[in-house]
């Protein structure tokens, strides 16, 4: 009898170790350097990507919107409001790889890419490459090669000099600067003044050279072509507000200039805000920008 009682707490042991060793390997944490996540909701997974120095929480009224019947993977980039940076760039390669990789370690299809501004811009990175996984892309006030909307003959490569003297421009700033610098660019790019302190916020306290380098390194990347190679829906929202000191820039030039760039996407379709619609659509327009991503969502 305590041969057999013997046997059958070695055989108790066995299974208990064998279930703490597939847990184990079943509830494995993946680790990410290049970006902080929040997951909230059920369904089907959207990757909400914010813009620029923004924290995760841009998208607050979205998740609102769509978490009971969608699974929110809510992101904030590495450097961007008080977050941890990366220790060396390339930070938008690596945010890219490390995305792709997020969707792929956590098992996630039809997945839905919803990027503002830079993460608009991130998201068509992805979509360019990635043929398995994706069902559709919606670009919230993004470009494919922004510096050619000024300078036609922009060049499609890093300008690390470019970086470097921005960066240095950020480093001489002590923090209240800063924030007055932020609170500049929050006004220009939002209508909605109840925004501007939470942009200015995020943006002061995003690590300096993260910003530089993040939007030098988007300005040198000319996705205007590799844009053709995605092969699932893209709806691109469009800002566009009047500007009396700026007669040329017009509700026409703004939707030939998304057109245009654009014009190698076959799925790419573009939609412009009326007027009255600054760079933060979901802020400065909520009802156009929640009536658009219904319909894309459901369609």
């Amino acid at each position: 009898m305590t041969h057999i009682f013997i046997k059958f707490l070695k055989t108790i042991v066995f299974i208990a170790a064998y279930v703490f060793f597939a847990s184990a390997v079943l509830a494995k944490d993946y680790k990410y350097d290049a970006f902080t996540v929040k997951i909230t909701g059920k369904g089907q997974p959207i990757l909400l990507i914010p813009g620029a120095t923004c924290s995760g929480d841009e998208w607050n009224e979205t998740v609102a919107r769509y978490k009971d019947n969608y699974q929110c993977h809510i992101f904030t980039l590495a450097g961007y409001a008080g977050t941890a940076p990366l220790p060396n760039g390339p930070y938008l390669l690596t945010i890219k790889k490390e995305m792709e990789q997020y969707i792929i370690d956590q098992k996630l299809d039809n997945v839905i890419l919803i990027g503002h501004s830079i993460g608009g811009f991130l998201s068509l990175c992805i979509a360019s490459e990635m043929k398995a996984h994706l069902q559709k892309v919606l670009v919230v006030d993004a470009l494919p090669f922004y510096a050619a909307t000024f300078n036609p003959n922009a060049a499609d490569t890093f300008n690390e000099k470019q970086a470097q003297n921005m960066f240095e421009m950020y480093a001489r700033m002590d923090d209240k600067a800063l924030k007055e610098n932020q609170m500049k660019t929050a006004k220009f790019l939002c209508r909605d003044s109840t925004k501007w302190d939470m942009i200015a916020t995020w943006g002061a306290n995003s690590d300096r050279k993260t910003l530089a380098y993040t939007l030098a390194e988007m300005m040198g990347n000319d996705m205007r072509k590799k844009v053709g190679d995605v092969q699932v829906p893209v709806l691109i929202l469009g800002a566009f507000c009047t500007v009396p000191e700026y007669t040329g820039f017009t509700y026409e030039s703004v939707l030939k200039t998304y057109t245009e760039q654009y014009s190698a996407c076959a799925k790419c379709t573009v939609h412009v805000a009326n007027d009255r619609t600054k760079h933060f659509i979901m802020y400065d327009n909520p009802d156009w920008y929640f009536a658009e991503v219904d319909n894309f969502l459901k369609n």
